[in-house]
């Protein structure tokens, strides 16, 4: 392998491709995650001190953990506040759950219980952010960047609009971690090696269990080391399958109870999953045994049973959910609910500012890549650029269709943007007058990422909209708090399904159910109570036992079931105007959060 970067006559460059950089005194990593630490902390302040998050899985995060803490099974995921006594049914498994319950452990030594709580939801994801910029460094290292670009790549993570939201403080759902997974796989793919290739294989079973919406770029990483194998004759491939044969049924005997074992899951891996890995291994074993794997006609046709029986092995069984677990979504949830999630949307149906974001990765990327080509074609390190560029394309591509796969494609194009900013910033330096090199300087940082273009085409969000509620009454009251749902004795609470977790995690109260897809039942239940004629209201509230009805002006939840009909309880909520059965609560301290007692 070459050690530094050919044809290349900066010497001090080539001093600074592995280790600190030379000369004088320049921030070291932790430097570096310490002053963006305190950004992200600065920014989030407010929600810091009022220990709010950001969505409603951070919140069901957090209950989940302190569940666990006190006592509930590990292999117990069901959330027993949701739909009470029966619990609600979440796809999740603790692995995730594990730096936040230990961090919670460790705050509690000497904080009391609320504030160990918040205090974990602030180390958890800054904590994360120093792993991941660890895994970055190598990465880039890796493909030959001098440490100044590797300090640039740091600098330029909280301009990735995604990349600064999924590792602020009390940001603890799974999201970042799949990104961070993601980046460490495609660092040891890049490495090269058998056994690089089998870790890799055996994190991306991790990946797989943290979310399996992970799936596509597994499989992409996978076709990789397929082409590796096509092109250059590296085996690397049979160790990615293995690590994935092997990883995917070790950890679920230690994730998921053994009477699971027979159960096969679209949303989590299942015993489907786990014989297409082993089909897979096994098909790329047997490979070794075809004929004139010599030529490259040879080694693509000794790679063409691994799709074949990975394939029907995980369809058969699970059908079209395989593809997409959202697929058997009931036709009322998926209008009125899943279909208004933006993080789940393609392209087409994304607001003007997230659909340029989009495709702002692929400008970053082929900018990026021309010039890693001219640096460093016809060395080693070109070749370790071509498959990143490949990697990160599939995740951006990925992306166009599911809008959260960006998290990891912003974090792939880090590298890409960094070369682009050592390439601008020398220019903008050399200006003349220092109010126009700042200028330039932070124009240059904004250029290389898709800020710039995702704050100008904001203005447009509001005409263009596909994934955003609207109602004309829509916060008109303002931003909601439930803080005073408190003062309350435990009672079982009707509530839209946007602010059911937070409830669950904020207050002693249960509700009804959460937006989660498994519990399709009694999400409709909710919709119908809701977005239904009024006398159905009242009799799914009361089948519930519900002492309260809760919802906020501000919740998208509450317009979408407004638009399901005229005069339903939602319309009248918003109007102000109750039916008899329903006793408002007064005197609550917010304009915008809606309380009423079951008569």
């Amino acid at each position: 392998m070459t050690d530094s970067p050919a044809n290349s006559t900066d010497g001090a460059a080539q001093e600074e491709v592995q280790g600190e950089p030379a000369g004088p005194w320049r921030p070291r990593l932790w430097h570096i995650w310490l002053a963006l630490s305190a950004f992200l902390l600065l920014i989030n302040l407010h929600d810091v001190t009022r220990s709010l998050a950001p969505e409603s899985d951070d919140y069901l995060r957090l209950a989940q953990v302190r569940d666990w803490l006190a006592g509930q099974d590990w292999f117990d995921s069901r959330q027993y506040r949701m739909n009470p006594p029966v619990g609600a049914d979440i796809h999740w498994v603790r692995l995730v759950d594990l730096p936040i319950a230990g961090f919670i452990l460790l705050f509690r030594l000497f904080l009391n219980q609320q504030a160990a709580e918040t205090a974990a939801m602030v180390a958890v994801p800054l904590a994360q952010l120093y792993v991941t910029m660890l895994v970055l460094r190598a990465l880039m290292r890796e493909l030959g960047q001098t440490a100044s670009e590797v300090q640039l790549g740091m600098l330029l993570i909280p301009l990735m609009p995604l990349l600064s939201f999924n590792y602020m403080p009390m940001r603890i759902d799974h999201h970042g971690w799949q990104a961070t997974a993601m980046l460490t796989i495609v660092w040891l793919m890049i490495r090269t090696g058998y056994r690089q290739a089998f870790v890799a294989g055996f994190l991306a079973a991790v990946l797989l269990f943290i979310s399996v919406e992970g799936m596509p770029m597994v499989a992409a990483i996978g076709g990789l080391y397929a082409v590796r194998y096509w092109l250059d004759r590296a085996r690397e491939y049979e160790g990615y399958l293995l690590g994935l044969a092997i990883g995917g049924p070790v950890l679920f005997l230690v994730l998921r109870p053994l009477s699971d074992v027979a159960t096969p899951y679209c949303d989590m891996l299942s015993w489907p999953h786990f014989l297409a890995f082993g089909a897979s291994a096994l098909a790329a074993a047997g490979a070794r045994i075809m004929p004139a794997q010599g030529g490259k006609t040879g080694r693509l046709l000794a790679l063409l049973p691994i799709p074949l029986v990975a394939a029907p092995a995980m369809l058969l069984p699970l059908g079209i959910c395989a593809i997409s677990p959202m697929s058997v979504l009931d036709p009322v949830l998926k209008a009125n609910w899943f279909n208004y999630l933006m993080e789940s949307a393609p392209l087409w149906r994304q607001i003007p500012s997230v659909a340029v974001m989009l495709v702002a990765d692929f400008v970053l990327i082929a900018l990026g890549v021309r010039l890693a080509r001219e640096r460093w074609r016809g060395t080693d390190y070109w070749q370790k650029w071509i498959f990143l560029t490949l990697a990160t394309l599939a995740a951006a591509v990925v992306a166009l269709l599911v809008m959260r796969a960006a998290i990891t494609a912003q974090l792939l194009t880090l590298p890409f943007s960094a070369l682009l900013l050592a390439t601008l910033l020398p220019r903008a330096q050399a200006l003349g007058g220092t109010v126009k090199r700042v200028i330039a300087t932070v124009i240059c940082f904004v250029l290389v990422t898709p800020a710039l273009v995702t704050a100008t085409a904001k203005p447009f969000d509001a005409k263009v909209s596909y994934t955003l509620v609207t109602h004309p009454k829509l916060g008109m009251d303002g931003e909601c708090s439930i803080d005073r749902l408190r003062e309350i004795p435990p009672s079982m609470m009707f509530a839209s399904l946007d602010l059911s977790a937070q409830i669950v995690a904020r207050t002693p109260h249960s509700v009804v159910m959460g937006g989660y897809h498994r519990n399709q039942a009694k999400m409709l239940e909710v919709f119908r109570a809701f977005g239904g004629p009024i006398d159905q209201a009242e009799t799914l509230i009361r089948a519930n036992h519900a002492k309260y009805v809760v919802t906020c002006t501000s919740s998208p939840d509450l317009a979408a079931y407004a638009n399901m009909g005229e005069d339903n309880l939602a319309d009248r909520i918003f109007a102000g105007n109750p039916p008899p059965w329903l006793e408002p609560v007064p005197n609550l301290g917010n304009a915008a959060l809606r309380l009423y007692r079951v008569r």
